[in-house]
């Protein structure tokens, strides 16, 4: 993005902002960026930060994987989401104001609390096993019909989630047995699926951890929060290189529970590798996540259809 462009975008941004904190003074600028979202900081006259501004790229984006997704509609659930996990003692910044858009061309929005952090890209075990604490209490909220929850009933939902992104990825890994795949999944699945009610953050890796001090100060991006099966959760964690020894025994794993629930790990973990060797193409061109992404993908598939 060029800086006359960013700058068009923060100053539409700082109007807004102001006038929902009372302050026409409020500055904001750019800061960090994600695959769908921008993260910029607003601050007052004096300098001191107001929060962190998060606004989407695309306000609606058409994907293969997924339909039309609405950033509007994500926002509202992020917002009720932060809320959850602060009301059960889970790290998390506070939201302080958040509008939709208010015109087709307009611009939504969410103004969180600032965490002061360092970005970190791996893990130590002592954090690892605070990681796994962490996710066992956001699994432990029971967020109702509130956040994401599925329509259909659970294996039916994961089966049409699995078909759409299977079938996206399936162009970029030639001779995937896809069809053979969800065959094995629709005959029944796998041992798992004890509970469906629990809130799944669904993106727990260390870009969306704020560690300081050498511990995990919040969780933030909870774009992705659905309400569903815990172990679809785990199987993005193993996917990340997460689910570690350290991990499962924060989390309150051990070897037999591991063990009983390994093939809907397999089927489960299906869902991140197809979306990004799907998304390391059509949005931000990274060989290297489509090659890590690609073989995962096909490791899955060929050790489900054996």
């Amino acid at each position: 993005m060029t800086t006359e462009t960013a700058r068009a975008r923060t100053a539409g941004l700082e109007a807004e902002v102001g006038d929902a904190l009372g302050d026409p003074g409020i500055r904001v600028a750019p800061w960090r960026e994600g695959v769908d979202y921008f993260a910029d900081l607003a601050r007052h006259p004096d300098g001191r930060i107001a929060g962190v501004v998060r606004s989407p790229r695309h306000e609606v984006l058409q994907t293969d994987y997924e339909g039309a997704v609405d950033f509007a509609d994500v926002l509202a659930k992020e917002v009720a989401v932060l809320g959850l996990l602060g009301e059960a003692g889970v790290p998390a910044p506070a939201v302080l104001h958040w509008r939709r858009r208010g015109a087709p061309d307009g611009i939504s929005w969410m103004l969180c609390e600032h965490i002061e952090h360092q970005p970190t890209e791996e893990l130590n075990a002592d954090q690892q096993q605070e990681l796994g604490r962490i996710t066992r209490m956001i699994h432990s909220i029971e967020p109702g019909a509130t956040v994401g929850r599925p329509p259909d009933p659970w294996p039916s939902y994961v089966l049409g989630r699995l078909t759409d992104r299977l079938r996206a990825a399936e162009k970029y890994c030639p001779g995937l047995p896809v069809d053979r795949v969800l065959s094995r999944w629709a005959d029944g699945a796998p041992a798992g699926a004890e509970r469906t009610d629990a809130l799944l953050h669904l993106d727990l890796r260390p870009p969306n951890l704020c560690v300081r001090q050498g511990s995990i100060a919040a969780v933030i991006d909870v774009a992705n929060a659905i309400t569903g099966d815990p172990w679809f959760e785990l199987a993005r964690i193993r996917f990340c290189g997460l689910f570690t020894e350290a991990f499962r025994a924060g989390y309150g794993l051990d070897a037999a529970d591991v063990e009983h629930h390994r093939g809907i790990l397999d089927f489960y973990e299906l869902d991140i590798a197809a979306l990004l060797t799907v998304v390391a193409v059509e949005e931000i061109d990274d060989q290297e996540l489509l090659a890590s992404s690609r073989a995962r993908l096909e490791h899955l598939c060929a050790q489900i259809v054996r």
